[in-house]
């Protein structure tokens, strides 16, 4: 394990080294100023990054007896990114987590040998599945992403992929081991692979088509994959849940998205095919291998400002006129219905529909304030293992449903 995290930090950090070899032979100047400057010098650029999102939850419960009003820190990132002459780009990335640790989010070096469409990926990044998430947390359309994205895991590990771009495509197909901060044997794996299509992609006209797949097995030494989301805010714990059923899954998703002018349009839908393990099998808490399914659709309008999509994902808003110009900044207006079920067989994991309706200012391009409305109509499944005390203990007096209201409100920037 120590020499992997070694070897993936000697991929990530590489044309960064090279860089700082070549800044003490080179002049360095501040090419532009992107939020925070980009230094270049003779065929190589650096910049320090990073971002800050803290959230403030209220969320009021039909039946668990638990309103929750809760702040976070959601986000605390700090990277360095950059290239190394036309071919190489490089990127490092940590974050604070819950409980105040810091951790690798990426650590990555890209190399286009032709300098043509082609490049590969070696170190930790995010597997390629799925628009939302994809898309950087800074630009999603909701403060929190689709819920099948979090209960499919999709996350970061060390992997290499190959990729390629065009005017009107992108493909990346990859093999990953674990993550990075995994403890556990990186004998557990995954393939994935994502292509999308743009045939109308012109200014302020855009329809995005794509889709992706995932194989995922645990180790030897791994416990079985659960599947469970919360309710739609990161505050509080998981609403539903199964038990740890599964040693392998594959996964599918279709997407579609749309921008024209100040509207825009998307939605997914995924699935996921349980291969029950053989533990789960003897239990009898798996019988048949089962398939759990979710997707959002949403809208949106910007006034003062656009959506925007770059490389197989939206991209930063373009503002027409931020405060700093004297202007306004931007509004962005959002609704989505976000569903998702872990139920099939007999496999009772529970399920919801939540509908949520937002609001962006965006003053700068690289600050957003946001706040999210939303309800949730769950169906809490049969099993307590894994949910929040408070939802455990409406499952455990057989109580099937939950009603929840909610607010969630996001101040962000970054550089």
């Amino acid at each position: 394990m120590k020499m992997a995290i070694k070897a993936a930090f000697s991929l990530a950090v590489l044309s960064f080294t090279m860089t700082g070899a070549s800044l003490a032979e080179s002049e360095v100047r501040i090419a532009k100023w992107d939020a925070a400057p980009v230094f270049q010098g003779a065929g190589w650029e650096f910049k320090i990054g990073g971002q800050v999102q803290y959230d403030y939850s209220a969320l009021d419960t039909d039946n668990a007896g638990g309103d929750w009003n809760d702040s976070e820190l959601r986000r605390l990132r700090l990277g360095v990114s950059g290239k190394f002459g036309e071919r190489i780009n490089y990127k490092f990335e940590t974050n604070i987590d819950e409980d105040g640790e810091v951790i690798v989010v990426d650590a990555y070096t890209q190399w286009a040998p032709t300098g043509g469409p082609w490049n590969v990926k070696l170190g930790q990044f995010k597997t390629p599945n799925s628009l939302d998430e994809q898309t950087s947390s800074r630009f999603t359309s909701t403060l929190e992403r689709a819920a099948f994205t979090d209960a499919f895991a999709f996350n970061h590990r060390l992997g290499a992929s190959l990729n390629a771009q065009g005017d009107n495509y992108t493909l990346s197909a990859g093999v990953f081991a674990q993550n990075i901060e995994d403890e556990s044997s990186l004998k557990g794996y995954a393939l994935a692979g994502r292509a999308t299509f743009t045939p109308v992609n012109q200014s302020g006209k855009l329809i995005h088509l794509g889709g992706s797949v995932r194989y995922r097995e645990t180790g030897d030494n791994q416990s079985d994959l659960r599947f469970r989301q919360r309710p739609v805010s990161h505050i509080p714990g998981q609403l539903i849940s199964t038990e740890r059923i599964a040693d392998s899954d594959v996964f599918v998703g279709a997407e579609v998205a749309t921008i024209f002018g100040k509207f825009w349009t998307s939605g997914e839908y995924g699935v996921s095919f349980i291969d029950c393990s053989a533990a789960s099998i003897a239990s009898g808490a798996c019988v048949d291998d089962p398939t759990f399914d979710g997707g959002y659709v949403e809208v949106g309008y910007f006034l003062g400002g656009s959506k925007t999509y770059k490389g197989g994902k939206f991209n930063r808003p373009k503002i027409d006129r931020s405060v700093i110009n004297g202007g306004r900044g931007a509004l962005a207006f959002v609704a989505r219905f976000d569903t998702i079920d872990l139920s099939d067989t007999n496999i009772n994991g529970g399920g919801y529909d939540s509908y949520i309706v937002g609001v962006d200012w965006w003053a700068t391009k690289y600050s957003r304030l946001g706040v999210n409305f939303f309800r949730v109509d769950a169906d809490l499944g049969a099993t307590s293992s894994g949910l929040d005390a408070e939802f455990a203990n409406l499952v455990n007096a057989n109580i099937k449903n939950e009603d929840i209201n909610g607010v969630i409100l996001r101040a962000q920037i970054d550089f």
